[in-house]
């Protein structure tokens, strides 16, 4: 999918419920792994305050520019997401 000005972000959310504040978020998400503190998420955000607009809590946030949204195997494209 080709879209201009994605940020693709890494980040610390709740452990018991990793979804968003805010449905839907601008772009799709995915809980690439979690222990007793955390959920680690994969989000795709236009600005960097939209994550906390959607997830309050995180924390330890990594951004990494992207011009598309990248769907794999490990992250497929939610039923949700409208291209």
């Amino acid at each position: 999918m080709k879209n201009e000005g994605w940020l693709r972000c890494r980040f610390k959310a709740a452990a018991d419920d990793y979804r968003p504040m805010k449905f839907p978020p601008p772009g799709p998400y995915w809980c690439s792994g979690q222990n007793d503190d955390s959920s680690t998420l994969i989000a795709y955000v236009r600005t960097e305050d939209q994550i906390i607009e959607h997830w309050p809590e995180a924390e330890d946030i990594e951004v990494t520019e992207q011009e598309e949204i990248v769907f794999t195997d490990r992250f497929p494209k939610p039923t949700w997401f409208k291209e």
